[in-house]
């Protein structure tokens, strides 16, 4: 009995002992050695910079011109200026900018009223310009300074659509004067069936159109959901204005005026809803 107890004590601390390993080793927490960060040549390091004159060189490179060309950006100046005087004419006005985010470009005809617009950088921009002859003055001035740069140049247009459109908008502010508050207005050119679509609310207005070319041509309107507003109808392009009172039903936000000129002919065209007075 004694000895039974004796060995039964001994396997008991045995078991005592292997429990407390169980514990301990239960108790460690393992793991992997922390990693080396790899160091790398280019940690910390910055996009260098562009210089000035590599951006007067990008201005160039966009412009098609030299770094000496009038109009380019100098040594003391980011901006691109060029004054002139130019005979009556159809121009394209360039301008770039590099080394930034847009640079204001602004045309001055003789004594005339600024026209200004931004100009994107990295690209270039173009503008078309009937200059009625004399004195221009053109400049493009980075947003943010040196060492951005800004460019411009002036050449002939040698795009015949968009003289072709000038001729079109020349015309056309000619015609069906003077100008009407609350009037919605419109021009087109056309050789061929043709409609064009034109904002305007319901409402009662008065119908006014006229042509140019060497016949009539066939007039007719309707509504954006198709509600006839004038049936087709000849009209001589004699100079006379056709007038014709209309009705726009609830619910119209935009009318299409259908044109048919006769013999296929080239055809310039403008028309107006004037709102009763």
């Amino acid at each position: 009995m004694s000895a039974h107890w004796g060995m039964q004590t001994r396997r008991e601390r045995v078991l005592l002992v292997l429990a407390g390993l169980v514990l301990a080793l239960a108790g460690c927490t393992y793991s992997d050695p922390p990693e080396q960060k790899v160091s790398s040549s280019s940690e910390g390091a910055t996009v260098p910079r562009r210089s000035f004159e590599e951006n007067v060189g990008d201005v160039a490179r966009l412009l098609g011109a030299s770094a000496t060309d009038a109009g380019m950006p100098t040594e003391s100046e980011p901006a691109g200026k060029l004054a002139t005087v130019l005979a009556p004419g159809d121009y394209v006005v360039t301008a770039a900018c590099a080394g930034g985010f847009f640079a204001k470009l602004t045309i001055v005809e003789g004594d005339g009223f600024p026209l200004s617009t931004d100009v994107d950088c990295d690209a270039t921009f173009q503008r078309f310009l009937r200059h009625a002859g004399g004195s221009i003055t053109i400049s493009a001035i980075p947003s943010t300074g040196r060492p951005a740069a800004a460019g411009v140049a002036i050449g002939p247009n040698t795009d015949p659509m968009a003289s072709a459109q000038a001729d079109m908008d020349e015309w056309s502010s000619k015609q069906l004067k003077p100008a009407v508050p609350g009037e919605a207005a419109g021009s087109a050119a056309s050789n061929s069936p043709t409609s064009f679509g034109m904002s305007a609310k319901s409402g009662t207005y008065e119908l006014q159109f006229l042509c140019e070319g060497p016949s009539g041509t066939e007039l007719s309107v309707a509504s954006w959901s198709g509600t006839e507003v004038v049936a087709p109808v000849q009209v001589h392009c004699n100079g006379n204005i056709f007038k014709r009172t209309v009705q726009l039903e609830a619910g119209t936000d935009r009318v299409d005026f259908k044109v048919k000129p006769g013999d296929g002919a080239a055809t310039r065209y403008a028309f107006r809803l004037v709102p009763p007075t």
